[in-house]
């Protein structure tokens, strides 16, 4: 692979004559613009530049998984990350259960496969071509975990793997059993003289497709002839290997080796010399070097030829044993010195190097998630444990893990609907998962109200408060410089912040004083326990209660709640004017509402406040209602005595 670093060219002539600088920008983003560096001895001069127009580049990577045909994808396979991490947590590491979710990663993967091959249907030009690429990463990418599925996570009995990469082989070159079925389904008279006849027969062979090849030989014209019989017979007694045959490796060894030497006596005997197609058959089962060269090419891939190579060499091979026929393939084929990404994430992959495995799989353009759920699975399989064993207790393979959690999360966050999904897999960072969160959260784009009840949620569900008090407080301002002052107030509470709700409080009381009535009285008559956040607030809601009661008719309970806001001395002091203008209406009612005790506070209050300017023009009247209801609540308090 090409280490080298792609240059991006930013198209901008003052950029390229002045210079560039960049910012960072919310979550995966950075922005470029012209920069032209001065030093604090340069001087405060006119930049030889100007005028000009400044452009600023939003810079971004291209991330494959934003594309809308790919978002199920990221979905599905994040109900069945949730599924891991559940299974795990409540129970012990279970293989049959790991393989199962194994194999829901790859029914989303080849669903995805299929989505995208319907797309191509139905496109053009370079969307196209666009989605061809994704069908190539993609299939690379379930050929990989297919592979790491059977020699990591299923772990047949005895590690014999052949039947499983036999099966491996098949899934992922499925030609000739198309070409198999097409050819039994047409036409039966004559079929040899199908051109592609005997290459179905021998691609058919080369997958272990046994019962295909003699159901082909019989429907030969030369079927009844004693080379054909001969050559069904062999391949009817042939020994195939089944973990559930009830049979030993010792014992079906010895078969096959009783079997070979049959066989390879009747080759030597020309016993199908008759047919040179037949002939190349019985000596491709019994692994005659000179057929297999000669067959070679046929096969599109080296792990085509060794899955098929192996299979009449060394039937019983074992996991640890692949890596050294795999670099013999290799050789056979010639194409060591050419190998693509594919191949050499295959070999490591059958070297059991899965540290080179996760290394090469980073390097593929399906932005992470691959690498992601794979070192996932393999690490709550153990398969990782090796790893720490390695770096002497150091845990490198959690670690492992988390970074890649950590960096595909946090890819996530960066899209306008899926960092929701992000944050699930930041949950699953034990060491650096809630920190990252933290930083993130707040960066998101507040583009409406419901995306930012959806952060708040999520933020205080991870018991979060600083991000809500800090999302909140920035609501709240900018509902404040709309003049929203009840949706300030609204956010102000959220971020339970005492110093911005005592602020706007204090708004609310000074808008009052300018325009003589109180807003948003239905959101400040339900603000219940929430008012004791502050004592500006409290004095709010209890004069807007004032107000209330007041309106109702109930002058002596309006007089007993204003009296006991005077005593409290939590009255701003830009206010003290407005309580001593509300008691008048109360001291001239006809009805007594004020006691003659209430009046001594009510002129405590006023003395201290005479030097007042703004009671210079009402003091006067002030003290004469006063001094009415204090001659009437003494009268009338003598006349209860006697």
């Amino acid at each position: 692979m090409d280490n080298i670093p792609p240059t991006y060219v930013i198209p901008n002539d003052l950029c390229e004559r002045a210079g560039v600088a960049t910012v960072c920008r919310p979550v995966n983003e950075f922005g470029i613009f012209a920069y032209l560096p001065k030093k604090c001895y340069h001087g405060d001069k006119k930049s030889s530049f100007a005028p000009c127009d400044a452009s600023l580049f939003n810079v971004r990577q291209d991330v494959i998984l934003f594309q809308p045909i790919l978002r199920k994808l990221v979905n599905e396979a994040n109900g069945t990350f949730l599924s891991v991490q559940g299974f795990i947590s409540s129970n012990e590491p279970d293989k049959a259960e790991l393989l199962q979710l194994s194999l829901q990663y790859r029914s989303i993967i080849r669903a995805c496969l299929e989505n995208l091959q319907d797309e191509i249907m139905r496109t053009k030009g370079a969307e196209k071509e666009e989605l061809q690429s994704f069908v190539t990463v993609f299939y690379s990418v379930e050929c990989i975990w297919h592979l790491c599925e059977i020699l990591f996570v299923d772990s047949p009995p005895g590690n014999i793997v052949l039947p499983h990469l036999l099966e491996w082989i098949r899934f992922h070159f499925p030609k000739y059993e198309r070409k198999a079925a097409n050819l039994l389904s047409g036409e039966l008279v004559s079929l040899e003289s199908h051109p592609d006849y005997w290459e179905i027969v021998i691609g058919s062979l080369l997958q272990g497709r046994i019962e295909v090849v003699r159901a082909l030989l019989r429907l030969h014209s030369s079927s009844s002839s004693d080379p054909f019989k001969l050559a069904d017979q062999s391949l009817k007694a042939m020994p195939l290997y089944s973990i559930y045959a009830g049979i030993s490796t010792t014992e079906f060894n010895l078969r096959w080796k009783h079997w070979l030497i049959d066989t390879q006596t009747k080759i030597e005997a020309k016993m199908f010399i008759m047919e040179r197609n037949l002939d190349l058959i019985m000596k491709l089962v019994v692994g005659e070097e000179a057929a297999w060269n000669e067959i070679q090419k046929q096969c599109e891939a080296w792990y085509e030829l060794l899955a098929a190579w192996l299979l009449f060499t060394e039937p019983t091979i074992r996991s640890f044993e692949l890596g050294k026929f795999a670099r013999r393939c290799i050789s056979r084929m010639g194409v060591r010195d050419h190998m693509k990404h594919l191949d050499r994430v295959l070999l490591a992959a059958m070297e059991l190097d899965i540290l080179q495995v996760i290394k090469e799989i980073q390097h593929m353009t399906e932005n992470g998630w691959f690498v992601t759920h794979l070192t996932d699975l393999l690490y709550h399989a153990g398969r990782l444990d090796t790893l720490d064993e390695e770096q002497q207790g150091d845990l490198l393979a959690g670690r492992l893990r988390e970074s890649f959690l950590l960096d595909y999360g946090t890819l996530l966050m960066g899209h306008n609907s899926l960092w929701q999904v992000g944050l699930t897999y930041l949950d699953h960072c034990p060491t650096d998962g809630l920190n990252t969160i933290e930083l993130l959260l707040p960066r998101i784009p507040l583009k409406s109200e419901a995306r930012i009840h959806k952060i708040i949620r999520e933020a205080a569900k991870r018991d979060l408060l600083q991000v809500v008090q800090s999302i909140c407080k920035v609501q709240g301002m900018v509902s404040l410089r709309r003049r929203r002052l009840g949706n300030a107030l609204t956010w102000a509470l959220k971020s339970q912040d005492s110093n911005f709700i005592s602020f706007l409080a204090d708004k609310f009381l000074r808008e009052y004083g300018a325009r003589g009535e109180l807003l948003n009285t239905d959101l400040l008559d339900n603000l219940g326990s929430c008012m004791l956040t502050s004592d500006k607030l409290i004095f709010l809601g209890k004069y807007c209660e004032f107000h209330k009661i007041y309106q109702s008719g109930d002058f002596k309970e309006a007089a007993a709640l204003l009296i006991s806001l005077i005593s409290s001395r939590i009255t701003p002091s830009y206010f003290w004017v407005t309580l001593l203008t509300d008691a008048l209406p109360l001291l001239e009612c006809d009805k007594l509402v004020l006691s003659s005790s209430d009046t001594f506070t009510l002129l405590h209050f006023l003395e201290e406040k005479s030097t007042l300017p703004e009671l210079s023009d009402k003091i006067d009247l002030i003290r004469l209602a006063l001094a009415r209801n204090l001659g009437r609540a003494l009268t009338y308090e003598a006349q209860i005595v006697q």
